[in-house]
């Protein structure tokens, strides 16, 4: 996992501008009410904590990361005493049944190789009538990284095996079907849409040169002529015939929303 995201820094560069409009989104859908902690599962680089900080929330966020850079980005980012940050995996969380009030994850299910124990998980220490919820990208909703794929793919026809495919809780009904299965009760799932606005050109490309995440790490290892031909493809793609200018793309994301049966 820390291959794929080399410093919090770079991530934010690259994601960060995508994950905190996401989580704001996504934090309308999850609905606290009342929950008084909170677990964020895969916090990444604090985009939940900062949708819960700004819509001031009263609650108190533990976050877990498997990737040490980011833990350390938001211990730092964050100074909030009921906000802490620790190492941790979402397969065997550490903590005991019914230690939270609810549990969250953005954009974390699809790179976590059995979501079902993490779904099970986060159930697990979640209390009886807490929430539960998870949200990810759309299987082809997001046109950031799909427009690479599709220029690198039409130069080159042998990188289609490379290309970054989530193989799992990333269409309609997956989510809800997940949850279902894990015993979780009320279950919702809805799309939301948004769309990111780029200054220009290179304030959408750059950030992949970084090698964040599969896609970055694609971008990144290319010989510079490869590189050069596939940001080449692409400008020509967003722009047509403008020399630079503003880009607006848009995504699409799945959460799901569930409780934990009252015994």
């Amino acid at each position: 996992m820390a291959t794929m995201f080399p410093s919090a820094e770079a991530y934010e560069r690259f994601m960060g501008r995508w994950s905190i409009h996401l989580a704001r989104r996504y934090l309308d859908f999850v609905r606290l009410g009342e929950s008084s902690r909170v677990l964020d599962v895969g916090c990444g680089t604090g985009a939940m904590a900062d949708a819960i900080a700004s819509a001031k929330i009263p609650v108190s966020i533990v976050g877990i990361d498997p990737v040490d850079a980011f833990v350390d980005y938001c211990r730092a980012r964050f100074t909030d005493p009921g906000y802490s940050f620790d190492g941790g995996n979402a397969l065997e969380l550490a903590y005991p049944n019914g230690s939270f009030d609810a549990a969250v994850s953005l954009l974390v299910l699809h790179l976590v190789p059995d979501p079902r124990k993490a779904a099970g998980e986060m159930r697990r220490v979640t209390k009886p009538g807490g929430v539960v919820s998870a949200c990810i990208w759309d299987a082809e909703g997001t046109e950031m990284n799909a427009m690479i794929w599709e220029e690198a793919l039409r130069l080159d026809p042998l990188v289609a095996g490379k290309a970054e495919r989530p193989k799992h809780c990333n269409g309609k009904g997956q989510l809800a079907a997940l949850w279902q299965e894990v015993g979780l009760e009320n279950v919702e799932e809805a799309m939301i849409e948004m769309r990111t606005d780029f200054e220009t050109f290179d304030d959408y490309w750059v950030p992949y040169l970084a090698g964040v995440g599969p896609t970055g790490g694609y971008v990144a290892a290319l010989p510079p002529d490869r590189r050069e031909a596939l940001a080449s493809g692409l400008r020509k793609r967003l722009l047509g015939d403008i020399p630079d200018g503003p880009i607006s793309l848009r995504a699409k994301a799945w959460a799901v929303r569930g409780r934990v049966p009252v015994q």
